[in-house]
């Protein structure tokens, strides 16, 4: 049982947001955490990790990114700046708590590992990556290599291998690509569909502050817009086994949820050879791997940069009836019940994850103040 109007579950960013905004309004919560520290999902994260948005744009309500940060802050500078938000803001965190279900009666019950507790609301905090999506093929088995997800990967020396796969083109397969590449090992990619590719900077602008400049357009219109310039910055990947997109990446973003890769370097590689781009894996055996096209190659390690999914149908009984088949909340659907069950950072954004969690925090905040 809890005194507390409000339970978070989650203390990364998205439950830190929402405490601060509670906690501004002079609303009790309690915060639940299944690890044991601050933001778990970043201590976990490959070292290299940066924020691919101005840390003017990734800051969170009340207090911006510090002064000596760089432009784009690294895995450890989120996980400070985390830090000193929640013990400026003064959140206390119950950690080690892991949250098992979530029901309604005549109030929110959160039944935990820790007991069950109770209250008027539940924000879910725990965001877009909470469970790895592992994809198989036949003989995956039999792989004598090395086999691990993205989240498994702390750095290309670990990895203690001469040959790589990276399976996926997102940005955790982008930047694992690159750093193998720079790494001196034999790198290769499974790119199993078509792809969207946006630049970092353009004129001296990062994509996330000109996505923000064009969020108040029509997502189609700006695509088409972006699209001679996105063309004129890559030109044709087809030579290189990428094939395109045919709608724009915003447009990916939005009716898809896919995020596009924000390229820093990876397809100057790929161009340069030094990273390979082969298909979908159809089988494997020992150390090699049959691909889709009749191509095939030995690798000591392949690596699933193959993404996330919310994992909350292991919280919510009524999960099926309440998403109608989806893996969670709609784009922009914080209380879709409108029964005091809230959803923060669910959703894919091309103007910055941290932006629109910290906006998405103020708005629950304000909706359960009223």
């Amino acid at each position: 049982m809890t005194d507390a109007e409000t339970i978070i579950i989650g203390a990364g960013p998205a439950g830190l947001a929402c405490a601060a905004a509670l906690r501004a309004r002079g609303r009790s919560f309690l915060v639940l955490e299944k690890g044991h520290t601050l933001a778990a999902s970043w201590h976990c994260h490959y070292d290299r990790l940066r924020l691919h948005t101005h840390k003017m744009h990734s800051a969170l309500a009340g207090k911006p990114m510090p002064r000596h940060f760089p432009k784009y802050p690294s895995r450890l500078e989120v996980i400070e700046y985390l830090e000193v938000y929640s013990s400026s803001n003064d959140i206390e965190v119950r950690f080690g708590v892991r949250a098992t279900t979530i029901r309604k009666a005549k109030t929110w019950t959160v039944e935990t590992s820790h007991g069950v507790f109770e209250a008027s609301n539940v924000i879910v905090a725990t965001g877009l990556a909470n469970l790895p999506i592992r994809p198989t093929w036949e003989g995956q088995e039999l792989f004598a290599g090395k086999l691990l997800h993205s989240s498994e990967f702390r750095n290309a020396a670990a990895l203690a291998a001469k040959r790589v796969l990276v399976v996926g083109f997102g940005n955790s397969a982008g930047e694992i690509a690159l750093e193998c590449a720079e790494a001196g090992l034999d790198v290769a990619m499974s790119v199993r569909g078509p792809v969207s590719v946006v630049p970092l900077e353009l004129f001296g602008l990062t994509s996330a502050s000109i996505a923000i400049a064009q969020r108040f357009l029509p997502y189609r219109l700006v695509d088409a817009v972006n699209a001679p310039i996105l063309r004129l910055r890559f030109g044709d990947l087809g030579k290189f086994g990428l094939e395109r997109a045919r709608n724009g990446p915003l447009t990916g973003i939005i009716e898809r949820g896919r995020t596009p890769l924000i390229n820093i370097g990876t397809i100057e590689r790929i161009r340069s050879g030094d990273i390979r781009v082969f298909p979908a894996i159809s089988t494997s055996e020992d150390q090699r791997v049959h691909f889709s096209d009749g191509r095939s190659d030995t690798f000591d390690v392949i690596i699933l940069a193959t993404g996330y999914r919310p994992g909350l149908d292991a919280l919510l009984p009524d999960f099926a009836q309440r998403f109608g088949g989806a893996d969670g909340p709609g784009r922009g659907q914080l209380q879709p019940a409108n029964d005091g069950l809230y959803f923060c950072g669910f959703t894919a954004v091309a103007t910055g994850l941290l932006r629109e969690i910290g906006i998405e925090a103020e708005t629950i905040a304000a909706s359960i103040d009223r």
